[in-house]
């Protein structure tokens, strides 16, 4: 018997020859094909099999090995099968049955298991690609089984009822300096749709792109646009994936439960609870608490009046949201909350020449491309430019672009530019940046060219920084004359975003130029740009635009402020404005709080707190008890302004109806250093229907709390509590008081509470 421990790879191979394409092409989605599977680099068993069939038995063996138990995939046609036997981290593979003995095998291998996972999920994942390139009106016959797959990769990755199945299709940075990415948008597809995602924590590699992974997504400020039967279960986005909002998501809320201290949800968000809603192919999360009044949208946008009484509904929570609801939900945002790559193909134990050879497969051309790039083989360019002069399938051009871009040889150059008249914009998108990363001169002016003719905006963009990225100087020169005189508002915006993102005097000049454009949409992206900035250039546009005819212009203008020489410590970093042009802005904001748009007035309210100017405390505070919408963001203003005439406000606000502003109101109870509440936010620690505000106040009395006995047997119910977060702001709140009875506690939480966070905690507060 042949035995091998510990093979280092595990290799499937299909034979996708001409007659395998003819037949999908005819339409019979299980052609006959010699599979292999190859290990520690020889052949350990070979069949011949309906490729349907077979990946049929490869899906189906990943569940049971997942799992911890055996499996046994068949070779129909030959009647032939090898078994799978889970060992500790590895699977024995066994193949071969000797003198029809069932205790022996020709070969018995260890694999590691996830070696081998990740093997059948390429392999059943890759003869679904090919099957659809080949014949797209055999989707439906994959449909099944690249679901199951997709389902196997969550499960995989270990993310239980959460998760996505996607491909990583690009990442393109939101925030950099000197060349180190902070964040990042991540383009992902799931089946057809395409979407982007925000990488708030870059948990993607740029090196990952193309690789199947699960993901987890969490949809922010998720707004029902439908809902009944009819929704079906699907991504619609918007038709930028480069961006990371308003996308739309449809499908049915399976679960409704708390949400783990460990799962990772956006910085803004804190919520209690969080709901998944499936797709289909797998689940997205979000905060049920955060969609509010469920309205639906006829077929002409206007709203439908839904009678569903949510009450009725088990599982239903009080934003109408309920287990078995089928919804589509628009959200604001889109965030990446975690990722696992969980097949990034490998041909590095290829020869140069099968590689080449390979470019000619479509089930292997992406990954021989990417092995020659990366090995920097001798005569890749001419051979890869060769296969894309071919123009083979969507797919593999970005692929072979992609490895040009590796490469970074000049004698790609003219491919490259003739890929920027692609049919497809993500090609176009990827041979820009490979024409970036060449840097050859001649190709400033075919990218200048295409900056004007672009129809697809991220690509514009992508153009656009492209050819700055080989002439700053000639690039920025040309970018001056297109804000300033082009008659396209969106190439105007697009150009205004790549200024925003470059360096230098010139470049800052024409995005505060910028403000001022007549076309909304390209001031606005001048103001995001300027919010940034460290002097006071863009001060007298932004001024101007706070009386624009256009509320979203006069909302970014308001918005601009709250980090343009901010000076309140939980804001900017930078220079503050001068004392004589901080009361002009001051000024301006105040005049806004009379604007009939609602967005407006909370803005300017929050612009007024980041600056902390002393004119602006009784108008807000008069704000707080005349505007009955904008209640809750005149209480966080007054908290971030250090001023004592604020507290009477800020105090009677603990007693408001809405919970938001009791929250803010605690929050700015802590921030004013006052104990003049400290009675109210006992009350509300202990009996406040919102957890959020019992966790509010409770923070916030760890900041004002004084030695009365009050205090601590408030803090001491809160170590009571049921809800861990609770339990762990109390502790929190303890550490700071410095007082005997707050130590007692502590050392009570480190040893009995039940949650080792807690315990752990407790016991850094009494360090």
């Amino acid at each position: 018997m042949s035995s091998q421990a510990g093979a280092a790879d595990a290799r499937i191979e299909v034979g996708y020859d001409a007659a395998v394409y003819e037949r999908l092409r005819e339409g019979d989605a299980n052609p006959d094909a010699v599979l292999r599977v190859v290990c520690g680099g020889r052949e350990v068993a070979c069949g011949r099999d309906g490729l349907h069939w077979h990946c049929t038995q490869l899906v189906r063996a990943l569940e049971p090995l997942l799992e911890g138990e055996p499996a046994t995939v068949e070779f129909y046609e030959d009647d032939k099968r090898y078994h799978l036997l889970p060992d500790g981290d590895a699977v024995r593979f066994r193949y071969g049955q000797k003198d029809g003995s069932d205790d022996e095998f020709a070969v018995d291998i260890a694999i590691d298991r996830t070696t081998l996972v990740t093997e059948l999920l390429r392999t059943v994942e890759t003869f679904c690609d090919v099957v659809v390139g080949a014949n797209p009106e055999l989707a439906d016959e994959v449909a099944e089984i690249r679901e199951q797959a997709g389902n196997a990769r969550v499960v995989a990755a270990g993310f239980d009822e959460w998760g996505l199945p996607v491909r990583l299709l690009d990442t393109v940075p939101e925030t950099a300096h000197d060349g180190t990415v902070y964040t990042q948008t991540v383009v992902l597809a799931t089946g057809n749709a395409r979407f982007g995602a925000f990488d708030g924590d870059t948990l993607t590699e740029d090196g990952s792109r193309d690789a199947l992974a699960a993901a987890r997504v969490w949809l922010s400020g998720p707004e029902v646009v439908a809902r009944g039967e009819s929704v079906g279960f699907h991504v619609d986005p918007n038709p930028d994936a480069l961006v990371w909002y308003d996308h739309t998501f449809s499908g049915e809320v399976i679960d409704i439960v708390d949400l783990p201290s460990s799962v990772r949800t956006p910085s803004d968000c804190n919520p209690d609870q969080y709901a998944l809603l499936h797709l289909g192919v797998g689940t997205v999360a979000f905060d049920p608490a955060e969609v509010g009044d469920v309205v639906e949208r006829d077929d002409n946008g206007g709203d439908v009046e839904n009678d569903t009484d949510s009450d009725s509904i088990e599982g239903s929570n009080e934003s109408g949201v309920a287990v078995g609801d089928k919804l589509r939900l628009r959200a604001t945002r889109v965030h990446l909350s975690d990722v696992v790559v969980t097949d990034a193909p490998s041909m590095a134990d290829r020869s140069e020449s099968h590689l080449k050879d390979a470019l000619s497969d479509p089930s292997l051309r992406a990954a021989a491309a990417t092995e020659l790039a990366r090995r920097d083989a001798d005569g890749a360019t001419e051979t890869i430019t060769d296969c894309l002069r071919t123009d083979p399938p969507v797919s593999d051009r970005r692929a072979l672009v992609h490895a040009l871009d590796v490469l970074a040889d000049d004698v790609a150059v003219p491919a490259l530019v003739e890929r920027l008249d692609d049919t497809n914009p993500d090609v176009r998108r990827a041979a820009a940046v490979a024409l970036a990363t060449v840097g050859d001169p001649d190709s400033l002016d075919p990218l200048l060219s295409a900056v004007r003719t672009e129809p697809d905006a991220a690509t514009r963009r992508a153009i656009a920084r492209a050819a700055r990225d080989v002439d700053p100087t000639s690039a920025l020169d040309h970018f001056a004359s297109l804000v300033r005189t082009d008659t396209d508002p969106e190439v105007r915006e697009s150009v205004v975003r790549v200024l925003s993102g470059t360096g230098g005097v010139h470049a800052e000049g024409l995005v505060v130029e910028a403000v001022d454009d007549p076309n909304p949409d390209v001031a606005c992206e001048a103001i995001s740009a300027v919010r940034w900035f460290t002097d006071e250039r863009p001060v007298g546009g932004l001024l101007r635009r706070l009386t624009d005819d256009d509320p979203g212009v006069r909302v970014a203008a308001a918005d601009a402020f709250i980090e343009l020489g901010a000076r309140a410590a939980h804001y900017h970093d930078g220079d503050e404005l001068s004392a004589e042009t901080r009361t002009r802005v001051v000024r301006a904001l105040l005049d806004r709080l009379d604007d009939e748009n609602v967005p407006v007035r909370e803005t300017a309210m929050e612009a007024l707190g980041s600056q902390a100017h002393p004119e602006s405390v009784m108008p807000l505070c008069a704000a707080y008890d005349e505007d009955e919408a904008c209640r809750s963001s005149a209480i966080d203003a007054l908290g971030r302004i250090d001023d004592p005439r604020a507290i009477p406000t800020v105090v009677a606000a603990l007693d408001d109806t809405e919970a938001s502003v009791r929250r803010r109101a605690c929050r700015a109870c802590a921030r004013l250093g006052t104990s003049a509440g400290v009675r109210r936010l006992c009350h509300l620690a202990e009996n406040d229907p919102q957890l959020a505000v019992r966790v509010e106040a409770v923070d916030a009395l760890g900041h004002v709390g004084d030695g009365r006995e009050t205090v601590f047997d408030t803090l001491e119910t809160a170590l009571d509590a049921d809800d861990a977060d609770l339990r762990w702001e109390a502790v929190t709140a303890l550490g700071r008081l410095d007082h005997p009875r707050a130590r007692f506690l502590l050392r009570r939480a480190a040893e009995d509470d039940p949650d080792e966070s807690v315990r752990d905690r407790a016991r850094s507060r009494l360090e």
